[in-house]
């Protein structure tokens, strides 16, 4: 029978050192069994084989383990009978590496050595062939008195040719052989600074001072909660031909514990994990409202659908984006997620994105038609059972066709509203906005002017298939008393006095083409210019 021992790491009885009777301390790294990452944090579980000596004693030090470990909570799983004498976390360097990085810097020390006696005695004769070849240079001339023979000449012009030919050739070998050597230099010195770089480099490691039967063997399970550790969810939507929305789970996963996860089983868990013993306090839950992009959906402009042919809504985008990430993960909204796949985790801290399921948004598809701003309609998919499909605040891509359209960030409503989620525009529901200037008028009566605006908007559904589509658009809004706004018709929109915005709700069947017009006048002073119309 197996028993689950925690402790506290920060007692002082946690440093106690070995008794006499203790047995030779034993390096091992524990392979990881299981993963649990949280939102913030990762629960790691190794195992390994404990050997007891014949005193039923054993030192053991489980090494290649993470640095940011928390220490106030471990759990160590014994076999019956068993008991932790003492154990402790600390930070040192890896057993072997020692040695290994003074073998290292030896072998560097003694090529360096080899080196810098070759480049001395390179440099020696260079040297010199060079005071030869100065001494040459200098007896080359023949004075005014002496008398040489013309085959003498010619025998002296020739050895002079010859040698100085050899010593130019002797000269370039030893300068590109220095050459070499100094890269060499460089090279073994840039080595040593590496080797000098892993003496500051330092482990995890746990120290285990463990108890038992005499010459016992169990299987030993030790469970630590890694701080340097954090995933969040990541989505792709795609919509298809039909108006069904299929959803990609993802999860961006990123880990600094030094240690490859690679073929380890993966949970990713919403929450995070208990830091300590005791229970903690509850404080009082305050709540308060913020400006969420999703209550709408859309405003008059997509401001968080930004592509890469959008640079110019990034600003934007960089802006809206940490209003609406408002969503804190309630105590209600413990999901875990079970990758289908064996994934790999880099240690180093790089993102990794891993594909955990695909699901069929349950939702209607709506759109959202905004001619004065688009000649195509938004994309906006309406579901009250988000909850159940274990949707969680993250990172939305945009797909169509294949075609990365943007990406938005997902913020969710209290549980039992409505989710809107924005999916984009579709470019097969079209919508156009013209000013009918036949039936655009101005007139001047008594002290005032008034001019008469009248547009035109066009809906077309190119989709095979019915779709509902909310049209806005709006009518000036004066905030001065000496101008009046009228509306003279609407073709049946629904007016926001307060806003001006004109809704109308219309259904497409497939195919259809559908128009709107809307009327309204502006009455205003005599001599004065109309701005903003």
């Amino acid at each position: 029978m197996r028993y689950e021992c925690c402790f506290l790491l920060c007692l002082a009885s946690l440093g106690l050192k070995p008794e006499g009777t203790m047995a030779q301390e034993s390096y091992v790294n524990w392979p990881i069994e299981e993963v649990i990452v949280y939102e913030s944090g990762a629960r790691i579980t190794r195992t390994g084989l404990v050997q007891l000596s014949d005193a039923g004693r054993a030192n053991y030090v489980v090494g290649d383990l993470t640095k940011m470990i928390v220490e106030g909570l471990v759990q160590v799983k014994l076999d019956e009978g068993w008991s932790l004498v003492s154990s402790k976390h600390r930070k040192a360097m890896k057993q072997g590496l020692h040695s290994e990085i003074e073998q290292g810097l030896e072998e560097l020390d003694s090529e360096l050595k080899s080196n810098r006696q070759t480049f001395a005695m390179r440099n020696a004769l260079l040297e010199v062939y060079s005071e030869e070849l100065l001494m040459i240079q200098a007896n080359r001339k023949v004075s005014g008195n002496e008398l040489l023979l013309v085959e003498d000449l010619q025998e002296h012009a020739d050895f002079w040719r010859k040698r100085v030919k050899e010593l130019k050739y002797l000269m370039l070998e030893l300068k590109l052989e220095i050459e070499v050597l100094q890269q060499d230099r460089d090279q073994i010195n840039e080595s040593k600074e590496r080797w000098k770089e892993k003496q500051q480099q330092h482990e995890g490691q746990f120290v285990l001072q463990l108890s038992g039967p005499p010459n016992a063997s169990a299987e030993v399970t030790l469970i630590y909660i890694a701080s340097d550790a954090t995933w969040s969810p990541v989505y792709d939507a795609n919509v298809k031909p039909d108006g069904s929305i299929e959803m990609k789970r993802f999860a961006k996963v990123n880990q600094s514990t030094q240690r490859d996860w690679y073929q380890v089983p993966l949970t990713f868990t919403v929450g995070r994990p208990s830091q300590v013993l005791s229970p903690p306090a509850i404080f009082p839950q305050n709540i308060s409202t913020v400006k969420n992009q999703s209550a709408e959906a859309y405003e008059w402009l997509s401001e968080l659908d930004v592509g890469a042919d959008e640079p110019g809504q990034e600003g934007m985008a960089q802006k809206l984006a940490p209003a609406i990430s408002t969503h804190q993960t309630s105590v209600l909204d413990r999901y875990d997620f079970v990758p289908e796949n064996v994934a790999f985790v880099h240690g180093t801290g790089k993102p990794e994105r891993i594909y955990i399921d695909e699901f069929q948004l349950l939702g209607t598809l709506n759109y959202l038609a905004l001619p004065a701003m688009s000649d195509e309609a938004y994309q906006v998919v309406v579901t009250d059972d988000w909850a159940q499909q274990r949707l969680l605040p993250g990172a939305v891509n945009i797909l169509t066709n294949g075609k990365h359209r943007g990406t938005f960030q997902m913020d969710l409503p209290a549980p039992g509203d409505t989710l809107r989620l924005p999916l984009g525009v579709d470019s097969r529901v079209r919508c156009s906005r013209r000013r009918l200037v036949d039936l655009c008028s101005s007139s001047i009566f008594g002290s005032s002017k008034k001019t008469t605006q009248s547009f035109e908007i066009i809906l077309e559904n190119q989709h095979n298939r019915s779709i509902e589509v909310v049209v806005k658009d709006r009518i000036p809004v004066s905030n001065n008393k000496d101008i009046e706004v009228e509306v003279l018709q609407l073709n049946g929109g629904q007016l926001d006095p307060v806003s001006g915005t004109v809704t109308w709700n219309q259904s497409l069947g497939p195919l259809e083409t559908r128009a709107m017009v809307f009327t309204y006048t502006v009455v205003f002073p005599k001599g004065h210019a109309l701005r903003g119309l």
